[in-house]
């Protein structure tokens, strides 16, 4: 039996499943375990990207259920997908799949919202408006799923697993994002329901991060293994779990995620619109908030170019140690999949410009195309501290990505902030450590002071950063024009 008080932490992402039960005392991994869910996913339609739930519950059972410490736990919480929903009928049981995050089927229900809902149109300068939101999925429903009008409630990934746990129903506003949740205070933006004929009462009540939202039933116990009565803390989205893990919960600090996208996460004290509709806002601990976006500018490009070149990522990074800041003029886009900044340009995609017989080599492509992502992540970070007034002190830096040196550099140069680049953030410990937090009792910083690893602190080299300011603009003024024209 392990010592101390225990807490679990669900994180179901789009691959895998995870589980960590995590010690209070110190702030060590007990318990981890995973199981694979993609072969879960399915896309019955061009757009279309759904799961089965059932199936999902049965995975997240097994593998609860297969921990040797499950019986011992004092508390639960549970992160997923975000943007990820279903819609239960009156009689409890799912009306349709899980609808993805990703899922894109709502493409004119979008713009349908926009046209038709003025406090929509008026909220975008919080949450722009786009396909993968809630919302208009929930009017694509409408208008095509048999027996929408027998619904009962509607319930984000999370939530659903909570729901067969515990039979409760309830959410947060972070889990609830996607779903126009208010951000100064529980609710959510009922006249935009009202507007396109989608009854608010649908959506799950909204609690506080951390609150105890249910206790596990007996059916839980039985299909799960966890002890019925365990309680269960109110979640947030896998995102934020990671960033939670990160150690980003002080004002003026970042979360910056590179895998094959680049998200960046600013924790800010207070809401500012942006009339621009360049980022957004999450609910966050302590009263604060999360303001950022997700981009295209991550390893994709990188991975690419390595490939094309048929050369080691490594090797790669060797030559491009010995290009100057500015690759001698070269500018690429990393944003394969559509710039999402310095504004929404989905036609504007990778690019190289400025070649020369000098600055055609191998060092000089990879470096500028690290520096593109570079670019990106800075006009991202400056749009946030313009609207915010927020001076960003710290970027907590995960990911594939990460674990480039030569790239955490260049962030640093480009951006000007302090670069710590963290070992890899589970967003099953972020759970956990809600869980301890919200049932427990524990101290969020303690509890992040034992699990956060850094693996290296990069400090911004200022003769570096003024040339990259530069160079930042130019980024900016030349994807403007481009946009103009494709």
């Amino acid at each position: 039996m392990a010592s101390g008080r225990l807490y679990l932490g669900l994180d179901v992402g789009t691959k895998n499943v995870k589980a960590v039960i995590l010690s209070a005392e110190d702030g060590k991994v007990v318990e981890y375990a995973s199981i694979p869910v993609y072969d879960l996913v399915i896309q019955p339609r061009n757009g279309f990207v759904e799961r089965e739930p059932g199936r999902l519950w049965l995975r997240v059972a097994k593998l609860l259920k297969s921990m040797k410490h499950i019986g011992e736990v004092d508390g639960v919480c549970i992160d997923a997908t975000s943007g990820t929903f279903l819609t239960l009928g009156r009689d409890g049981e799912p009306l349709h799949h899980l609808i993805m995050y990703n899922d894109s089927r709502a493409v004119r229900e979008a713009e349908e919202l926009r046209r038709k809902s003025r406090s929509a149109r008026e909220f975008e300068m919080f949450l722009p408006i786009n396909s993968r939101l809630v919302l208009p999925k929930l009017m694509w429903l409408k208008k095509n799923l048999e027996g929408f009008n027998h619904a009962w409630h509607v319930l984000h990934e999370g939530d659903y697993i909570a729901y067969m746990l515990s039979e409760s129903i309830a959410t947060s506003a972070n889990t609830a994002g996607k779903s126009h949740a208010l951000l100064d205070r529980e609710g959510y933006l009922a006249e935009a329901y009202d507007d396109v004929g989608i009854p608010v009462e649908l959506m799950p009540e909204i609690r506080p991060i951390g609150s105890i939202i249910g206790r596990v039933s007996e059916r839980g116990e039985r299909e799960a293994g966890i002890p019925s009565g365990t309680p269960i803390a109110n979640g947030v989205t896998d995102a934020t779990a990671g960033d939670i893990t990160s150690g980003a919960l002080e004002h003026g600090q970042a979360s910056i995620t590179i895998g094959t996208s680049l998200t960046a996460h600013v924790v800010v004290d207070r809401l500012a619109p942006d009339p621009k509709r360049r980022f957004y806002y999450k609910v966050y601990l302590k009263g604060r908030y999360l303001a950022g976006g997700f981009t295209n500018a991550g390893t994709a490009a990188i991975d690419a170019l390595a490939r094309v070149l048929g050369a080691r990522l490594q090797d790669l990074t060797e030559l491009a140690s010995s290009i100057p800041p500015g690759s001698e003029g070269l500018i690429a886009c990393s944003e394969l999949y559509g710039v999402r900044v310095p504004g929404d340009h989905p036609n504007v995609r990778g690019f190289i410009i400025g070649l020369t017989e000098r600055n055609f080599t191998e060092g000089h492509l990879f470096r500028a195309t690290l520096e593109s992502s570079g670019y990106t992540l800075r006009l991202l970070l400056k749009a946030v501290e313009e609207v915010t007034g927020t001076e960003i002190r710290e970027l907590r830096v995960s990911g594939g990505g990460s674990r480039n040196n030569l790239f955490m550099q260049i962030l640093a140069d480009i951006t000007g902030a302090p670069v710590v680049a963290v070992e890899e953030p589970d967003s099953a410990i972020g759970s956990a450590i809600i869980a301890a937090w919200g049932i427990g009792g524990e101290k969020l910083e303690n509890m992040l002071g034992r699990t956060v690893k850094m693996r290296r602190r990069f400090h911004p080299n200022p003769r570096n950063h003024k040339i990259y300011e530069e160079k930042t603009e130019k980024y900016r003024r030349i994807i403007e024009s481009i946009s103009k024209i494709i």
